[in-house]
């Protein structure tokens, strides 16, 4: 590519008893086009002679290249960006004495220890993307320059729910009770009050998941009903309004975000069907909540009850909430540089105060009784607060626990076996099989289409990277506070930004449409979010082995995330790591965001970004256009039948 440069010959400070040495000086633009890191540039020289520079990789088209000789020297480049300083990332503050003083941040592709500002600034090696700079000038001094880094601390742990969490890690033999034959009671007594439950299929365990589930005892056919829940059986919210109207007026009534209250109620009511059954364990005829305080029919009790009896085996051992509880430093150093355990411990110690105030709500609503119910021990709610968690579906209610359906477990490939649907006419949940199984096959359903992110935050468990679907990154403010700073006013800002490589998330279409009504720009907002975000990931010693195994994959093919393919032999037990599979599920998902912003401004061709998040590269893009061109966009979405 050709460009004729505009030169300038300019004299270096005149060295004592030595002639004048000659520097010469040209400055080019970047063409609009320009591929960073690939375009070569042809610059006219002195006498017809051209040189040829490449592109630098930190470059973006409009930005200028200062290109420097000295006599005995070789050519030199620096980028000059091409952003003024109230543009981008930088912005001269607004209150008395600001003219003395200019803020920045650290661009998203910087090169520590190589990168110069527009100012001329060097950025020091301890540097990273987003990092605050602050330049002050008194009367007549030179500029002063401080980089401003934050230091995180974690919160203290919630030590009051470790043994409660430890309780959680019971298998189902030393909680003293048969799963096998609490599930087949389930089924009789399901069948008794006007379920379907095949008699084809029983709890079992099969390849290649091996773990308790639903297999098949007889060949079943492509086509064939299995289960049918009426929805009377099923555990709402609004089904615990009509069973337990005091306990929810109470709820109404308290200080607990509205949003919240559904959530906590579900879960004590089935917390107070676990401790009935627990009773039942040691004494079989142990009083019932259904028979005193609340009401259901004969049907429902017995579904219920049985229902409860099979929950009472459920083994949360492996789940991550009671990890992070028992364990919280190793929780963090396993996930690291992943900001995820974090969010186990503090939900964790949330659990625990819901069930607080949900001891308050029942004492409320029971306060007149003359017969008071027992306590209901923290470990009871938080064993139902964790079935709800990892076993509701979505009916005509969002949260919907459905006996006997919630069986079934989550298809480890694309290709589920038999797929669950709400009847909204015979008002009944229905699970069909999609395809033929054999005697001694485990029947497999999905809960949707999730990053591995996603599902080990809800079901504690992971996908093979090869079957992840899409990846997930939530931004965490508090690691971001400069880029908020600089581009909305306000590093207190605490706004949820969820990042999803199947759709733009109505999270972050709202904080860009923000940004760009304070007249920042939205593109590199995002850029400097995701590479701020994703800093840590690359520093990360752990993960580097899985990071060469990326990017060899992607010299081999541009498009290809498949970095478990690529492992070195001494390192392939990282990619049957839970963590690990986390780890790089957000690593992919900010680096598609990273890659996304560059084909929007046409710095990245659509060939070298990640070929599996295309339509929703192509779709951000568009939406990152509008904000350039009309100053906001909106999202619409067709409504689509929801996953487990």
């Amino acid at each position: 590519m050709g460009v004729r440069a505009a030169g300038a010959m300019g004299l270096s400070p005149d060295a004592e008893n030595d002639p004048p040495q000659k520097q010469l000086q040209l400055v080019v633009e970047v063409p609009k086009h320009a591929r960073p890191g690939v375009t070569k540039l042809a610059v006219d020289v002195d006498e017809g002679s051209e040189l040829h520079v490449l592109v630098p990789a930190e470059a973006v088209a409009g930005d200028r290249l200062r290109l420097t000789k000295m006599p005995d020297g070789p050519w030199t480049c620096v980028v000059l960006r091409s952003q003024p300083l109230y543009d981008v990332a930088n912005r001269i503050l607004q209150s008395p004495g600001d003219q003395c003083k200019l803020q920045l941040l650290v661009p998203a592709n910087v090169k520590p220890g190589e990168t110069k500002l527009q100012v001329q600034l060097a950025v020091p090696n301890y540097a990273s993307p987003g990092d605050l700079i602050e330049l002050h000038r008194a009367d007549g001094e030179p500029w002063l320059a401080k980089f401003t880094r934050d230091r995180y601390t974690t919160s203290q742990d919630p030590q009051k729910g470790l043994a409660v969490m430890a309780e959680l890690g019971k298998t189902s033999s030393e909680a003293g009770v048969d799963a096998d034959a609490l599930v087949d009671r389930l089924f009789t007594v399901a069948k008794e009050a006007g379920c379907f439950v095949s008699p084809k299929i029983k709890r079992g365990c099969a390849p290649p998941l091996n773990i308790p589930g639903l297999v098949a005892v007889e060949a079943i056919e492509e086509g064939e009903e299995l289960i049918r829940v009426p929805s009377r059986f099923h555990l709402t919210p609004p089904t615990v309004e009509t069973s337990a109207p005091a306990l929810a007026a109470a709820v109404q009534a308290c200080s607990m975000p509205a949003q919240r209250r559904g959530e906590a109620l579900h879960a004590f009511f089935l917390a107070r069907l676990l401790a009935d059954a627990q009773e039942r364990v040691v004494n079989a005829a142990g009083r019932s909540v259904l028979d005193g305080k609340w009401s259901a029919t004969a049907d429902q009790k017995k579904v219920w009850e049985a229902y409860a009896d099979a929950l009472l085996a459920e083994d949360f051992s492996y789940h991550p909430f009671r990890l992070a509880a028992c364990k919280p430093e190793e929780m963090r150093e396993n996930l690291s540089p992943s900001q995820e355990a974090e969010y186990f411990i503090d939900m964790a110690a949330d659990l625990m105060s819901l069930h607080e105030t949900m001891q308050r709500c029942e004492a409320d609503a029971y306060a007149e009784d003359a017969e008071a119910l027992p306590p209901l021990e923290a470990e009871m709610f938080l064993r139902a607060r964790m079935c709800a968690q990892t076993r509701v579906f979505q009916t005509c209610v969002d949260t919907t626990l459905v006996p006997v359906a919630d069986l079934l477990n989550h298809s480890p490939t694309l290709t589920p076996g038999v797929l669950w649907g709400w009847d909204a006419e015979a008002q009944a949940m229905i699970i069909t099989a999609v395809r033929a199984h054999s005697p001694g096959e485990e029947l497999l359903t999905t809960y949707g289409a999730r990053s591995n992110m996603l599902v080990y935050r809800t079901y504690g468990f992971t996908l093979h990277p090869k079957n992840e679907p899409s990846f997930t990154y939530i931004i965490r403010p508090h690691l971001v506070r400069p880029v908020l700073k600089i581009f909305m006013d306000n590093e207190e800002a605490r706004p949820l930004m969820l990042l999803e490589t199947s759709h733009i998330d109505d999270s972050l279409c709202q904080i860009l449409n923000q940004v760009t009504k304070k007249g920042r720009d939205a593109t590199e907002f995002l850029r400097l979010l995701c590479a701020r975000s994703r800093w840590a990931y690359d520093q990360d010693e752990r993960i580097r082995p899985c990071l060469r195994a990326l990017a060899k994959a992607r010299e081999e093919q541009p498009g290809s995330h498949d970095w478990w393919s690529h492992m070195e032999e001494e390192h392939k037990d990282l990619v049957n790591q839970d963590v690990v599979r986390v780890i790089m599920s957000e690593y992919l998902c900010l680096t598609a965001h990273l890659e996304a912003v560059d084909y929007a401004d046409e710095h990245r061709a659509d060939s070298e970004c990640l070929s599996g998040c295309q339509a929703w590269r192509k779709s951000l893009a568009k939406a990152l256009g509008l904000l350039k061109t009309a100053g906001g966009f909106s999202l619409s979405t067709a409504k689509a039948e929801s996953p487990k």
